[in-house]
Protein backbone atom coordinates (compact mmCIF):
# COMPACT_ATOMS: atom_id res chain seq x y z
CA UNK A 1 0.00 0.00 0.00
CA UNK A 2 1.54 3.57 -1.10
CA UNK A 3 1.59 6.31 1.15
CA UNK A 4 -1.77 8.31 -0.43
CA UNK A 5 -3.86 4.74 0.93
CA UNK A 6 -2.82 5.35 4.48
CA UNK A 7 -3.54 9.18 4.08
CA UNK A 8 -6.78 8.50 2.82
CA UNK A 9 -7.31 5.58 5.05
CA UNK A 10 -6.17 7.51 8.51
CA UNK A 11 -8.50 10.62 7.21
CA UNK A 12 -11.84 8.34 6.33
CA UNK A 13 -10.98 6.13 9.71
CA UNK A 14 -10.79 9.49 11.85
CA UNK A 15 -13.88 11.56 10.70
CA UNK A 16 -15.81 8.58 11.02
CA UNK A 17 -14.80 7.53 14.54
CA UNK A 18 -14.92 10.83 15.62
CA UNK A 19 -18.35 10.85 14.53
CA UNK A 20 -19.35 7.73 16.06
CA UNK A 21 -17.59 9.21 19.30
CA UNK A 22 -20.19 12.12 19.25
CA UNK A 23 -23.19 10.82 18.46
CA UNK A 24 -22.31 8.03 21.65
CA UNK A 25 -21.81 10.79 23.71
CA UNK A 26 -24.68 12.50 22.75
CA UNK A 27 -26.70 9.19 23.67
CA UNK A 28 -24.67 8.65 26.48
CA UNK A 29 -25.54 12.33 28.32
CA UNK A 30 -29.36 12.04 27.66
CA UNK A 31 -29.56 8.94 29.42
CA UNK A 32 -32.16 9.11 32.02
CA UNK A 33 -29.57 7.51 34.61
CA UNK A 34 -28.04 10.93 34.07
CA UNK A 35 -30.50 13.41 34.85
CA UNK A 36 -28.83 13.64 38.83
CA UNK A 37 -25.74 15.20 36.72
CA UNK A 38 -27.71 18.18 35.48
CA UNK A 39 -28.58 21.01 37.44
CA UNK A 40 -32.66 21.18 37.63
CA UNK A 41 -34.32 24.47 36.35
CA UNK A 42 -34.47 27.47 39.19
CA UNK A 43 -37.47 27.86 40.67
CA UNK A 44 -39.19 31.52 41.27
CA UNK A 45 -38.66 32.71 44.54
CA UNK A 46 -41.50 31.89 46.91
CA UNK A 47 -42.66 29.10 45.34
CA UNK A 48 -41.91 25.54 46.60
CA UNK A 49 -42.49 23.02 44.11
CA UNK A 50 -43.17 19.35 45.80
CA UNK A 51 -43.96 16.48 43.64
CA UNK A 52 -47.28 15.24 44.04
CA UNK A 53 -47.25 11.49 46.06
CA UNK A 54 -49.25 9.18 44.34
CA UNK A 55 -49.24 5.45 45.51
CA UNK A 56 -49.08 2.78 43.28
CA UNK A 57 -52.33 0.61 43.02
CA UNK A 58 -50.99 -2.54 44.83
CA UNK A 59 -50.09 -0.33 47.95
CA UNK A 60 -45.82 -1.28 47.83
CA UNK A 61 -43.56 1.10 46.64
CA UNK A 62 -41.20 -0.38 44.52
CA UNK A 63 -36.86 -0.06 44.39
CA UNK A 64 -35.06 2.08 42.12
CA UNK A 65 -33.56 0.92 39.22
CA UNK A 66 -29.74 0.32 39.77
CA UNK A 67 -28.10 3.72 38.32
CA UNK A 68 -26.30 1.99 35.06
CA UNK A 69 -26.25 5.74 33.47
CA UNK A 70 -22.43 6.58 34.42
CA UNK A 71 -21.15 3.98 32.31
CA UNK A 72 -20.41 4.55 29.03
CA UNK A 73 -21.73 2.73 26.04
CA UNK A 74 -18.67 1.06 25.14
CA UNK A 75 -20.09 -1.76 23.22
CA UNK A 76 -21.73 0.55 20.39
CA UNK A 77 -18.62 2.67 20.51
CA UNK A 78 -16.51 -0.46 19.93
CA UNK A 79 -18.97 -1.65 16.87
CA UNK A 80 -18.73 1.88 15.60
CA UNK A 81 -14.88 1.58 15.33
CA UNK A 82 -14.95 -1.27 13.58
CA UNK A 83 -17.42 -0.78 11.14
CA UNK A 84 -15.40 3.05 9.88
CA UNK A 85 -12.10 0.74 10.07
CA UNK A 86 -13.50 -1.31 7.72
CA UNK A 87 -15.17 1.32 5.28
CA UNK A 88 -12.02 3.67 5.43
CA UNK A 89 -9.90 0.87 4.52
CA UNK A 90 -12.17 -0.29 1.64
CA UNK A 91 -12.61 3.91 0.68
CA UNK A 92 -8.95 4.35 0.39
CA UNK A 93 -8.74 1.53 -1.18
CA UNK A 94 -10.95 2.49 -3.90
CA UNK A 95 -9.53 5.79 -4.43
CA UNK A 96 -6.04 5.31 -3.89
CA UNK A 97 -5.71 1.88 -6.49
CA UNK A 98 -6.31 3.77 -10.07
CA UNK A 99 -3.28 6.59 -8.78
CA UNK A 100 -1.40 3.45 -8.53
CA UNK A 101 -2.79 2.41 -12.03
CA UNK A 102 -1.72 6.02 -13.30
CA UNK A 103 1.85 6.22 -11.88
CA UNK A 104 2.78 2.39 -12.85
CA UNK A 105 0.99 3.62 -16.63
CA UNK A 106 3.41 6.73 -16.50
CA UNK A 107 6.56 4.68 -15.58
CA UNK A 108 6.07 2.50 -18.39
CA UNK A 109 5.55 5.42 -21.36
CA UNK A 110 8.81 6.80 -19.42
CA UNK A 111 10.23 3.45 -20.45
CA UNK A 112 9.35 3.44 -24.00
CA UNK A 113 6.09 1.72 -23.74
CA UNK A 114 3.74 3.55 -25.79
CA UNK A 115 1.20 0.42 -26.22
CA UNK A 116 -0.05 0.62 -22.54
CA UNK A 117 -3.82 1.67 -22.20
CA UNK A 118 -5.93 2.23 -18.93
CA UNK A 119 -9.52 2.14 -20.51
CA UNK A 120 -9.67 -1.51 -19.81
CA UNK A 121 -8.33 -1.46 -16.11
CA UNK A 122 -10.70 1.70 -15.22
CA UNK A 123 -13.56 -0.51 -15.39
CA UNK A 124 -16.72 1.09 -15.68
CA UNK A 125 -15.67 3.74 -13.31
CA UNK A 126 -17.34 7.48 -14.45
CA UNK A 127 -15.88 9.59 -12.38
CA UNK A 128 -12.82 12.11 -12.50
CA UNK A 129 -10.05 9.07 -11.97
CA UNK A 130 -11.56 7.52 -14.82
CA UNK A 131 -11.88 10.69 -17.32
CA UNK A 132 -7.72 10.67 -16.28
CA UNK A 133 -7.20 7.16 -17.21
CA UNK A 134 -8.87 8.24 -20.64
CA UNK A 135 -7.12 11.44 -21.04
CA UNK A 136 -3.65 9.31 -20.31
CA UNK A 137 -4.78 6.84 -23.32
CA UNK A 138 -5.33 9.81 -25.53
CA UNK A 139 -1.79 11.07 -24.89
CA UNK A 140 -0.32 7.83 -25.05
CA UNK A 141 -1.55 6.84 -28.46
CA UNK A 142 -0.80 10.28 -29.33
CA UNK A 143 2.99 9.90 -28.35
CA UNK A 144 3.29 6.78 -29.81
CA UNK A 145 2.23 8.29 -33.46
CA UNK A 146 4.33 10.44 -33.36
CA UNK A 147 7.43 7.83 -32.75
CA UNK A 148 6.17 5.81 -35.33
CA UNK A 149 5.64 8.81 -37.71
CA UNK A 150 9.64 9.66 -36.41
CA UNK A 151 10.51 6.63 -37.30
CA UNK A 152 8.92 6.26 -40.67
CA UNK A 153 10.37 9.71 -41.67
CA UNK A 154 13.87 8.47 -40.44
CA UNK A 155 13.59 5.30 -42.87
CA UNK A 156 12.07 7.42 -45.73
CA UNK A 157 14.88 10.39 -45.51
CA UNK A 158 17.49 7.53 -45.17
CA UNK A 159 16.02 6.00 -48.46
CA UNK A 160 15.65 9.06 -50.38
CA UNK A 161 18.70 10.04 -49.57
CA UNK A 162 21.06 6.54 -50.63
CA UNK A 163 19.58 6.75 -54.09
CA UNK A 164 20.97 10.18 -54.88
CA UNK A 165 24.39 9.05 -53.16
CA UNK A 166 24.48 5.98 -55.05
CA UNK A 167 23.98 7.80 -57.90
CA UNK A 168 26.74 10.35 -56.68
CA UNK A 169 28.95 7.17 -56.29
CA UNK A 170 28.62 5.72 -59.43
CA UNK A 171 29.40 8.78 -61.01
CA UNK A 172 32.68 9.58 -59.75
CA UNK A 173 33.37 5.92 -60.44
CA UNK A 174 32.46 6.33 -64.07
CA UNK A 175 34.37 9.70 -64.47
CA UNK A 176 37.73 7.97 -63.02
CA UNK A 177 37.27 4.33 -64.89
CA UNK A 178 36.23 6.61 -68.12
CA UNK A 179 38.00 10.04 -68.03
CA UNK A 180 36.34 10.70 -71.59
CA UNK A 181 33.20 10.43 -69.89
CA UNK A 182 33.78 13.19 -67.36
CA UNK A 183 31.74 15.87 -68.50
CA UNK A 184 28.61 13.62 -68.47
CA UNK A 185 29.48 12.31 -64.98
CA UNK A 186 29.61 15.93 -64.11
CA UNK A 187 26.52 16.63 -65.22
CA UNK A 188 25.29 13.70 -63.64
CA UNK A 189 27.06 14.85 -60.13
CA UNK A 190 25.17 18.36 -60.42
CA UNK A 191 21.47 16.97 -61.08
CA UNK A 192 21.74 14.43 -58.38
CA UNK A 193 23.26 17.47 -56.19
CA UNK A 194 20.49 19.68 -56.89
CA UNK A 195 18.09 16.80 -56.13
CA UNK A 196 19.67 16.44 -52.70
CA UNK A 197 20.03 19.91 -52.12
CA UNK A 198 16.04 20.58 -52.45
CA UNK A 199 15.25 16.93 -50.34
CA UNK A 200 17.44 18.83 -47.61
CA UNK A 201 15.61 22.09 -48.03
CA UNK A 202 12.10 20.63 -47.64
CA UNK A 203 13.22 18.51 -44.79
CA UNK A 204 14.38 21.78 -43.29
CA UNK A 205 11.21 23.46 -43.95
CA UNK A 206 8.92 20.51 -42.70
CA UNK A 207 10.65 20.30 -39.51
CA UNK A 208 10.08 23.59 -38.59
CA UNK A 209 7.13 23.89 -39.40
CA UNK A 210 6.42 21.06 -37.46
CA UNK A 211 8.30 22.48 -34.43
CA UNK A 212 6.05 25.62 -34.84
CA UNK A 213 8.29 28.32 -36.03
CA UNK A 214 6.90 29.16 -39.07
CA UNK A 215 7.95 33.06 -38.16
CA UNK A 216 5.60 35.84 -38.15
CA UNK A 217 2.04 35.16 -39.59
CA UNK A 218 0.96 39.07 -39.06
CA UNK A 219 1.58 40.46 -42.32
CA UNK A 220 -1.39 41.29 -44.53
CA UNK A 221 -1.38 39.01 -48.22
CA UNK A 222 -3.62 39.57 -50.97
CA UNK A 223 -4.38 35.99 -52.48
CA UNK A 224 -5.31 37.02 -55.56
CA UNK A 225 -2.20 38.65 -56.37
CA UNK A 226 -0.25 35.55 -54.90
CA UNK A 227 -2.37 32.77 -56.48
CA UNK A 228 -1.54 34.90 -59.88
CA UNK A 229 2.17 34.65 -59.47
CA UNK A 230 1.92 30.99 -58.76
CA UNK A 231 -0.24 30.24 -61.63
CA UNK A 232 1.88 32.39 -63.85
CA UNK A 233 4.82 30.29 -62.75
CA UNK A 234 3.27 27.19 -63.55
CA UNK A 235 1.89 27.76 -67.03
CA UNK A 236 5.50 27.15 -68.22
CA UNK A 237 5.68 23.61 -66.73
CA UNK A 238 1.93 23.25 -67.81
CA UNK A 239 2.45 23.69 -71.30
CA UNK A 240 5.62 21.39 -71.31
CA UNK A 241 2.91 19.06 -70.15
CA UNK A 242 0.32 20.18 -72.82
CA UNK A 243 -1.53 20.94 -69.97
CA UNK A 244 -3.87 24.53 -69.78
CA UNK A 245 -4.18 26.21 -66.68
CA UNK A 246 -7.67 28.48 -66.16
CA UNK A 247 -7.43 30.66 -62.89
CA UNK A 248 -10.42 32.34 -61.75
CA UNK A 249 -10.20 35.09 -59.14
CA UNK A 250 -12.43 36.50 -56.55
CA UNK A 251 -13.36 40.27 -55.31
CA UNK A 252 -11.25 40.68 -52.47
CA UNK A 253 -8.87 38.27 -50.88
CA UNK A 254 -6.92 39.49 -47.97
CA UNK A 255 -5.57 37.29 -45.15
CA UNK A 256 -3.16 37.35 -42.33
CA UNK A 257 -0.34 35.12 -42.52
CA UNK A 258 3.52 34.56 -43.90
CA UNK A 259 3.70 35.47 -47.69
CA UNK A 260 6.37 33.05 -48.81
CA UNK A 261 5.09 30.25 -46.65
CA UNK A 262 1.44 30.53 -48.15
CA UNK A 263 3.12 31.00 -51.91
CA UNK A 264 4.96 27.82 -51.63
CA UNK A 265 2.09 25.92 -49.95
CA UNK A 266 -0.60 26.95 -53.03
CA UNK A 267 2.40 26.21 -55.54
CA UNK A 268 2.88 22.97 -54.31
CA UNK A 269 -0.88 21.99 -54.75
CA UNK A 270 -0.82 23.63 -58.00
CA UNK A 271 2.68 21.81 -59.44
CA UNK A 272 1.23 18.32 -58.03
CA UNK A 273 -2.18 19.20 -59.98
CA UNK A 274 -0.01 19.51 -63.43
CA UNK A 275 2.57 16.77 -62.72
CA UNK A 276 -0.47 14.44 -62.21
CA UNK A 277 -2.49 15.84 -65.31
CA UNK A 278 -2.88 13.50 -68.41
CA UNK A 279 -1.61 15.17 -71.78
CA UNK A 280 -4.06 17.86 -72.97
CA UNK A 281 -5.22 17.70 -69.29
CA UNK A 282 -7.27 21.24 -67.49
CA UNK A 283 -5.97 22.66 -64.01
CA UNK A 284 -8.57 24.50 -62.78
CA UNK A 285 -8.12 27.00 -59.73
CA UNK A 286 -11.11 28.95 -58.48
CA UNK A 287 -11.08 31.45 -55.35
CA UNK A 288 -14.52 32.07 -53.77
CA UNK A 289 -15.51 34.02 -50.54
CA UNK A 290 -17.80 32.38 -48.44
CA UNK A 291 -20.00 33.61 -45.96
CA UNK A 292 -18.42 32.62 -43.02
CA UNK A 293 -15.68 35.04 -43.40
CA UNK A 294 -13.15 32.54 -44.97
CA UNK A 295 -11.55 32.20 -48.82
CA UNK A 296 -11.25 28.78 -50.46
CA UNK A 297 -8.62 28.30 -53.43
CA UNK A 298 -9.72 24.88 -55.06
CA UNK A 299 -7.10 22.97 -57.55
CA UNK A 300 -8.64 20.58 -59.48
CA UNK A 301 -7.06 18.22 -62.13
CA UNK A 302 -8.30 15.61 -64.51
CA UNK A 303 -5.78 12.86 -63.31
CA UNK A 304 -6.24 9.43 -61.93
CA UNK A 305 -6.99 10.67 -58.75
CA UNK A 306 -6.27 8.66 -55.43
CA UNK A 307 -7.87 5.56 -53.62
CA UNK A 308 -10.12 6.57 -51.34
CA UNK A 309 -8.06 4.97 -48.34
CA UNK A 310 -5.25 7.21 -49.21
CA UNK A 311 -7.17 10.55 -49.87
CA UNK A 312 -6.26 11.97 -45.83
CA UNK A 313 -2.73 10.11 -46.18
CA UNK A 314 -1.40 11.96 -49.24
CA UNK A 315 -0.58 15.15 -46.55
CA UNK A 316 1.74 12.73 -44.88
CA UNK A 317 5.51 12.96 -45.49
CA UNK A 318 7.18 10.77 -47.85
CA UNK A 319 4.02 9.19 -48.94
CA UNK A 320 2.90 7.76 -52.52
CA UNK A 321 -0.19 6.45 -53.34
CA UNK A 322 0.14 2.97 -54.95
CA UNK A 323 -2.00 4.87 -58.08
CA UNK A 324 0.99 7.34 -58.70
CA UNK A 325 2.87 6.50 -61.76
CA UNK A 326 4.91 9.51 -61.45
CA UNK A 327 7.98 8.65 -59.81
CA UNK A 328 9.27 12.22 -59.66
CA UNK A 329 9.61 14.20 -55.90
CA UNK A 330 10.07 13.48 -52.87
CA UNK A 331 6.35 12.80 -51.57
CA UNK A 332 7.22 16.46 -49.41
CA UNK A 333 5.32 18.86 -50.88
CA UNK A 334 1.29 18.51 -50.00
CA UNK A 335 2.32 17.96 -46.53
CA UNK A 336 4.80 20.89 -46.74
CA UNK A 337 1.03 22.41 -47.38
CA UNK A 338 -0.45 21.64 -45.16
CA UNK A 339 1.44 22.29 -42.28
CA UNK A 340 1.44 26.11 -43.72
CA UNK A 341 -2.41 26.00 -44.05
CA UNK A 342 -2.59 24.35 -40.51
CA UNK A 343 -0.15 26.83 -39.09
CA UNK A 344 -2.48 30.07 -40.18
CA UNK A 345 -5.63 28.49 -38.98
CA UNK A 346 -7.06 27.31 -42.07
CA UNK A 347 -7.78 23.71 -43.57
CA UNK A 348 -6.50 21.72 -46.81
CA UNK A 349 -9.09 18.90 -47.79
CA UNK A 350 -8.83 16.05 -51.13
CA UNK A 351 -11.32 15.00 -52.83
CA UNK A 352 -11.75 12.97 -55.94
CA UNK A 353 -14.02 14.87 -58.62
CA UNK A 354 -17.12 13.16 -60.12
CA UNK A 355 -16.16 12.88 -63.95
CA UNK A 356 -12.03 11.94 -62.72
CA UNK A 357 -9.13 13.79 -61.25
CA UNK A 358 -8.35 15.15 -57.86
CA UNK A 359 -9.69 18.48 -55.96
CA UNK A 360 -7.70 19.78 -53.18
CA UNK A 361 -9.52 22.93 -51.48
CA UNK A 362 -7.34 25.18 -49.45
CA UNK A 363 -9.69 27.14 -46.55
CA UNK A 364 -8.07 30.49 -45.05
CA UNK A 365 -9.94 32.80 -42.64
CA UNK A 366 -10.48 36.68 -43.82
CA UNK A 367 -7.90 39.04 -42.19
CA UNK A 368 -11.02 41.55 -40.72
CA UNK A 369 -9.33 44.75 -39.94
CA UNK A 370 -10.58 46.70 -37.41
Amino acid sequence: MGRLFWKFFIFFWLAQVTTVIGVGMAMWLRHPGMEQFRAPPPAPSGVVFAPPAYPPPDGRMKPPPPDRGMLPPLMPLLAGGVVSLFFAALLAWYFSKPIRILRSAFEAVANGHLDVRLAPVMGKRRDELADLGRDFDSMAQRLQQLMDGQRRVLHDVSHELRSPLARLQAAIGLARQQPEQTENSMARIERESVRMDALVSELLTLSRLEAGMAGKLDEAVDLNELVSNVVEDARFEAEANHCRIEFEDCRQAVVRGNAELLHRAVENVVRNAVKHSPSGGLIGIKMQENDDQTICIGISDEGSGVPEADRLSIFEPFFRSGQTKVSDGHGLGLAISHRVVTAHHGSILASNRVDGGLCITITLPVWLVA
